[in-house]
């Protein structure tokens, strides 16, 4: 189900997925057996106040997300969005530069928002508290209360994707001056935390006669949960590897060694330079030849052997390389000198499938087919 996203005067627009329902629904269930047992309302008032801690729920993790999103304002990014989904919600938020403290308290403002919620639903659990302690409005606060407390220390937990984990990824880019290190420790970390919020039901089912429809549904909540949390640790992770390796392009290295000769070179000229480059006793390689004609836009071809076997030897003085060539058509420049994301931003900003590597002098240093670089990104 798709929802129209909110707008509230100068606050980023909030998206709400369908899933927000489903969790506020499970979250009620969740609720429900606590608020039944504690005997201050009956059967009906049981399902109003679980709804009610529910939707209260809802509004915390909104909190929570406004307080990333407002902080994230402070420090000069933009914010996209807030979006509430299956999983709680997310702030999509964009910065040109961001320093490591900065990044920190953003990561840290959520959890914050949500200890400043309980400690406030406490103070009103405190003053709606009756001596019998049976007044339903305590018991709403002082849950909410709760929580809020579990909602904040779940996210500070160590790994990604949690908040927690972002601020250590923030902590030890800065520390160990490698943000990608930072990263990879903290996806790992994110892992492992995915694996014990598994294995913490299962623990506490292990050994009971009979298990309820209570343990059931929080076994299927964390392990939904822990896919979720599973998922993001390694898209976190998949991001630091692909960052690796764009740190590490390199145009000079990338590069395929050609011949480029001009368009006007005669035929014969052609291939007594390449005999004399050759081996002993092997064959001209015509595959490493391309034929330039400068532009704009600079135009490439490449030998066609088939064509040079046609041309009778006492003719190939008279006959120029592009008599001879089939077109490739327009292709891109790139310097040789470009390395990291300065490569990948050049490659975008002019796509093609291939580019002649140029040094400051104009030389040709050899093509890079964008393919061959999509392999390299892709880690193959």
């Amino acid at each position: 189900m798709k929802i129209p996203p909110l707008r509230l005067g100068s606050l980023p627009p909030i998206r709400i997925s369908g899933g927000t329902l489903a969790t506020l629904l499970i979250l009620a269930v969740v609720v429900h057996p606590v608020i039944s047992l504690s005997g201050a309302v009956g059967p009906g008032g049981a399902i109003v106040v679980s709804l009610g801690i529910a939707l209260f729920m809802i509004v915390s993790v909104l909190v929570h997300e406004l307080a990333h999103a407002l902080t994230a304002r402070l420090f000069g990014a933009t914010v996209d969005h807030i979006a509430l989904t299956l999983w709680g919600g997310h702030t999509q938020y964009r910065a040109e530069r961001m320093g490591g403290v900065p990044s920190m308290v953003i990561s840290l403002a959520g959890p914050a928002s949500n200890l400043l919620l309980a400690a406030l639903c406490t103070g009103l659990a405190t003053l709606t508290r009756t001596d019998d302690g049976t007044s339903v409005a305590a018991l709403f606060w002082g849950y909410s209360a709760w929580l809020n407390v579990a909602l904040a220390v779940f996210n500070l937990l160590p790994g990604l994707p949690m908040d927690g984990g972002r601020a250590l990824e923030s902590l030890l880019g800065t520390v160990l001056r490698s943000r990608i290190t930072g990263t990879r420790i903290t996806a790992w970390l994110g892992r492992a935390i995915a694996v014990a919020v598994v294995i913490w039901p299962l623990w506490r089912m292990w050994g009971r006669d009979s298990v309820g429809t209570g343990s059931m549904l929080t076994l299927v909540w964390a392990l939904l949960i822990a896919g979720m949390l599973w998922q993001g640790a390694s898209r976190a992770l998949e991001a630091a590897n692909l960052e690796h390796r764009i740190q590490h392009l390199d145009a000079r290295k990338l590069a395929r060694p050609v011949v480029a000769v001009p368009a006007d070179l005669p035929l014969d000229r052609l291939l007594d330079g390449l005999r004399e480059r050759a081996q002993p006793g092997s064959t001209p390689d015509l595959e490493a030849v391309v034929v330039l004609e400068q532009g704009p836009p600079l135009r490439v071809y490449r030998i066609d052997p088939s064509a040079v076997a046609s041309v009778p030897a006492g003719q190939r003085g008279n006959v120029p390389v592009s008599a001879v060539a089939a077109p490739l058509g327009e292709v891109g420049e790139l310097a040789a000198g470009l390395n990291g994301s300065q490569m990948v931003t050049a490659m975008l900003a002019r796509p093609h499938p291939l580019y002649f590597v140029r040094e400051q002098t104009g030389a040709v240093v050899g093509v890079i087919k964008s393919a061959d670089v999509n392999a390299v990104l892709r880690g193959r």
